[in-house]
């Protein structure tokens, strides 16, 4: 019996161990006149990095860190730290000026907190930034892991012309073929 109970109190402290972190809110969430979203809507589940777009639509300069967590959904509709954000501090951080009515592409590598992401899940790059009186904002940018949809939304049609993502590790949307050419199956 007492082996029994020792087993058990292993089996519950290992649980416990592996459960899952509930993101936090550390700021107010973003002030109006500032975006913060994904390139795209869709990616790969071996997606190494993904690119965000910072758009300031304020007055003033506002000023954005490098630092980042990533957040997956949840089936119980909350959000929940992916990988461990301490094993990650080493990271330099290095604070970003964006002029009033500009915007800026940032990339966010996130090898570093997983290998992987679930397919069909949907996930979310939490940051922050600062206004010019020292007021910190925090923001969220989503996307869904979908490697259906991710190669779908790779090619995308505008004016005739398809341009496609380079590649995983590299979006430039290069202009690769025209509106003719992928008819005829080229």
């Amino acid at each position: 019996m007492k082996k029994l109970l020792i087993m058990l109190l292993c089996v519950v402290l290992l649980l416990s161990g592996c459960s899952k972190q509930k993101a936090e809110s550390y700021y107010e969430e973003t002030s109006e006149g500032v975006s913060f979203k994904t390139e795209y809507k869709y990616y790969f589940s071996d997606e190494k990095k993904v690119f965000c777009v910072w758009e300031n639509s304020c007055d003033e300069m506002m000023f954005f860190h490098d630092t980042f967590q990533l957040h997956e959904l949840g089936n119980d509709g909350e959000w929940y730290v992916v990988g461990n954000p301490e094993e990650v501090s080493f990271i330099t951080i290095y604070s970003h000026g964006i002029d009033p009515e500009t915007e800026s592409r940032m990339e966010y590598d996130i090898s570093l907190y997983t290998d992987k992401l679930t397919n069909g899940s949907t996930y979310r790059i939490s940051s922050y930034y600062y206004d010019s009186e020292g007021n910190n904002y925090q923001v969220f940018a989503e996307f869904t892991c979908d490697n259906k949809l991710a190669e779908e939304e790779m090619y995308e049609i505008s004016d005739g012309i398809v341009s496609k993502r380079d590649n995983k590790e590299n979006y430039g949307g290069e202009l690769i073929v025209t509106e003719e050419e992928v008819k005829d199956g080229e």
